[in-house]
């Protein structure tokens, strides 16, 4: 009987492996936004941030909350006969405050901007969170397709060391030239390990951005660089819409309406009370409206001093904001460089140095078979192609990850987060 239960748990548990290894799925782009939406614990932060903001405005423009009392006034001791005496009774109030008129619309305004405003930095946390995404599946993308040339590299070199052996073999070449070959693609060997550690930090990082333990990714097809043709007058008009830039100016609306609540605290503030007393059947019952008024009477000491605080408060806020417009702008036009550079390189990769030395690989490879040249000058262009193709990819990533940290600059997606094709 262990036996079969052991075997059944054995048997369930392949099942569930089965099921689990079923489940998942490469995953292309769009699926990588949608995971990141709803699973990123720093978006999820923010959403709740903006939703409890949400709840301060009608909390700060309501009312206090109004006091009920009860009185029981005895005569020679607690609690007496209310016949016993004209004095005794029992006393039923309510009282409410009333702040001076304004002063709870004025706070339930500055609530609001200041929701506004986080509203502003969910927006942003939501931008910085998706353009890591997409640095990150750049990456991947670009160290897959440069594992991808490498590996086609060591095998053009293994096809190299054959032909320089099989010449070593008959005479016609020297053993420094297969030790050469032998060293090369051992150095590539090396390359690929350094490329496969990049792959899988770029897979641990997307991981931990879509909170979740491993991902699979759609293997790429020919990458191309994205097209971009916004100008940078425009980019840095677009910077009035960033998240960040919005947020400080929420803050100042708010810190200006908090100017206003702090002179409204030099207004005085109400409160109504009003009770019935309940005497004995032999006295008449009492009625008693009480009006309150509190008089700021330490202004110099208090209200001033909140007062000139709030200034302060406004003029933090304004430099807070024009720290954030010219942080924006500066930004703009370090990753507007660097996209333009990149694509004047990419352009240079594309037509003019790699096809240039794929040519002379080619010739190389030909004029080396009948002894033309030495293996030395055939290794040294292989290299030099190896190296082309490997800084073509690096500059590829760096102007796809340049546009990806530019789109929460503006606040706005760029170029749309797609998958390539063949």
């Amino acid at each position: 009987m262990p036996a079969n239960t052991r075997r059944l748990g054995f048997c369930m548990f392949l099942v569930a492996t089965a099921a689990l290894h079923a489940e998942e799925k490469p995953l292309g782009p769009q699926d990588l936004l949608n995971g990141l939406i709803q699973n990123n614990p720093e978006i999820q932060a923010a959403r709740s941030r903006f939703e409890a903001a949400t709840k301060r405005p009608s909390q700060a423009g309501t009312l206090p909350e109004p006091t009920a009392r009860y009185t029981n006034f005895g005569v020679g001791h607690p609690f007496s006969r209310l016949n016993a005496s004209e004095f005794a009774y029992q006393g039923f109030g309510v009282s409410q405050a009333f702040p001076f008129p304004g002063k709870l619309a004025l706070a339930s305004e500055e609530a609001k901007r200041e929701a506004e405003g986080v509203q502003q930095n969910y927006r942003a946390v939501v931008l910085d969170v998706t353009a890591r995404l997409k640095v990150a599946y750049y990456e991947w993308l670009t160290v897959t397709k440069a594992i991808e040339l490498t590996r086609k590299h060591s095998d053009l070199l293994s096809r190299f060391e054959e032909i320089a052996r099989n010449r070593y073999t008959v005479g016609k070449g020297l053993q420094q030239d297969v030790l050469k070959a032998q060293l090369e693609v051992s150095t590539l060997e090396q390359q690929l390990a350094m490329l496969e550690e990049k792959r899988q930090r770029a897979e641990a990082e997307i991981a931990f951005l879509l909170a979740v333990p491993s991902v699979m990714l759609r293997a790429p097809g020919e990458i191309q660089s994205s097209a971009f043709s916004i100008s940078l007058d425009e980019l840095i008009r677009a910077t009035n819409d960033s998240p960040r830039v919005r947020a400080e100016q929420k803050m100042v609306d708010a810190r200006a309406v908090g100017i206003n609540r702090s002179l409204k605290d030099f207004r005085p503030d109400f409160g109504v009370n009003l009770e019935w007393d309940h005497t004995g059947g032999n006295f008449p019952e009492h009625y008693m409206a009480t009006v309150e008024v509190k008089i700021p009477i330490y202004y110099a000491r208090k209200q001033r001093y909140a007062l000139e605080e709030s200034y302060s408060k406004l003029r933090e806020a304004k430099q807070n904001y024009q720290a954030a417009q010219q942080q924006s702008i500066y930004q703009v036009k370090d990753q507007y460089l660097s996209i333009q550079s990149s694509e004047r390189i990419l352009n240079l990769y594309k037509t003019t140095l790699i096809p240039q030395a794929q040519l002379t690989v080619d010739s190389s490879a030909s004029a080396y078979e009948v002894g033309s040249i030495d293996f030395l000058t055939l290794l040294t262009n292989l290299t030099n192609l190896i190296s082309l193709d490997r800084q073509y990819y690096d500059e590829l990533a760096r102007h796809e990850e340049a546009i990806a940290r530019l789109e929460p600059i503006v606040g706005k997606e760029l170029v749309p987060f797609r998958e390539t094709s063949q």
